[in-house]
C-alpha cells in the first residue's frame, strides 16, 4: 500500500502493492442485466472514483479520451453519447430478501464538450451496493476488468472473482443466462438455446480471455441432468494476487503500531474481517489522516471496525 491516490480523493479504488482493486456487493455481482463493453468500462471507471465520504449527489467526472482510448479510438462522441444514453435506460435487477430491486445505474450524465469530459451521477438506490461494504462483497482487478473485451466475459470474471477464495463456483446454466440477460424468466425467451452455441459464443471465449488477461485461471466442467447440460462447475486458481497476504499476526502488529489499537482489538479485527476489507478500510483511514482530520487514530480505527 505504498502507492497514493490523489490527496483530494478518498477512493475505493484500493491500491494493493501497485494493483488496483474494485469492490462491489455480491448482490450486484449476481444481478440480472446486460451492458455493452463500453458501458461496463464506463461503470468500472466510475467505480474507481467512489469515495467512502461521497455526498449522495456527487458527480464523477471521466475524460472522454480515457474511455475511448480503451478501444483505440479517441474520436467517437456519437457512439459514446449513445452508450451513456442507453445506459440510463438499462435496468439492473437485484434480488432482495423479499423481492427485487430494479434500478438504472446512472441518474444523469452531463457532457462538457469544451473540456472533453462527462460527469455522471449514480442512482441513489444503487449506492448501498457500492459503498461501505462490510460483508458479502466481491473484489476484482480494475485493470483486468477494463482489459477484457467481451461484455459477457467481464460479468463472468466478476462472478468467478466472488468465489476465487473458495476455488470453486457452481451455477446452473439457467441462472448464468439469467444474470447475463440471455434468458428472461418472465417471457421464457432465451438466447443461445443450444448448449453448443452458448458454449462456443460465450463460455469458451470468456475462459480463454480470463485465463490470458486476468489474475485468475479457470476451468469449466459441464454437468448433465439427463441429456441436457444443466450445471457448470468452475475451478478457480489465483495466478497473481492483488492483495498482500500477511499472517494474522503481521496484520495485528500493523494495526497496533500504525493505527493505535490495543492487541485484543487488532486480534478481533483479523478474526472478524477478511484481508481485502481490512486493507480497504486502512487505506481509507490513512487518506483521512493525511488530511489531518483525525484527532485520535486509535479511537477512529476502532470505530471504523466496530471494536471496543
Amino acid at each position: 500500500m505504498n502507492k497514493k491516490a490523489p490527496e483530494n480523493q478518498l477512493s475505493l479504488l484500493t491500491y494493493f502493492e501497485g494493483s488496483q482493486v474494485l469492490f462491489q456487493g455480491n448482490d450486484l455481482t449476481s444481478a440480472q442485466y446486460e451492458m455493452s463493453e463500453v458501458q461496463k468500462n464506463i461503470f468500472y471507471m466510475v467505480q474507481s472514483q467512489l469515495g467512502a465520504d461521497d455526498a449522495p449527489d456527487k458527480q464523477y467526472t471521466l475524460r472522454v479520451r480515457d474511455i475511448m482510448g480503451l478501444k483505440g479510438n479517441t474520436n467517437m462522441y456519437t457512439s459514446l453519447r449513445e452508450a451513456t444514453k442507453t445506459m440510463m435506460q438499462k435496468i439492473l435487477t437485484i434480488k432482495l430478501k423479499d423481492g427485487y430491486l430494479q434500478v438504472a445505474p446512472f441518474s444523469s450524465v452531463l457532457y462538457n464538450t469544451k473540456e472533453g469530459t462527462l460527469s455522471i451521477r449514480i442512482d441513489p438506490s444503487l449506492r448501498p451496493y457500492l459503498f461501505n461494504l462490510k460483508t458479502r462483497f466481491t473484489t476484482f482487478g480494475h485493470t483486468e476488468a477494463l482489459t477484457l473485451s467481451g461484455k459477457y466475459t467481464k460479468r463472468i470474471y466478476e462472478m468467478l472473482s466472488q468465489w476465487k477464495h473458495m476455488k470453486l463456483m457452481k451455477i446452473t446454466v439457467r441462472e448464468l443466462k439469467t444474470r447475463l440477460a440471455l434468458y428472461d424468466p418472465e417471457t421464457d425467451q432465451e438466447q443461445y438455446p443450444s448448449w453448443d452455441g452458448f458454449r462456443r459464443r460465450v463460455l469458451l471465449q470468456a475462459i480463454e480471455e480470463i485465463n490470458e488477461k486476468t489474475d485468475l485461471h479457470v476451468k469449466m466442467y459441464p454437468e448433465r441432468e439427463g441429456r441436457k447440460v444443466a450445471i457448470l462447475k468452475w475451478t478457480i486458481a489465483i495466478t497473481r494476487t492483488h492483495a498482500i497476504s500477511p499472517t494474522p499476526s503481521d496484520l495485528q502488529i500493523r494495526l497496533t503500531t500504525e493505527f493505535g489499537l490495543r492487541p485484543d482489538q487488532a486480534e478481533r479485527i483479523t478474526e472478524q474481517y477478511d484481508v481485502p476489507f481490512i486493507y480497504k478500510k486502512l487505506y481509507e483511514i490513512r487518506l483521512s489522516n493525511n488530511k489531518e482530520t483525525i484527532a485520535n487514530i486509535g479511537a477512529y480505527t476502532a470505530t471504523v471496525f466496530n471494536v471496543k
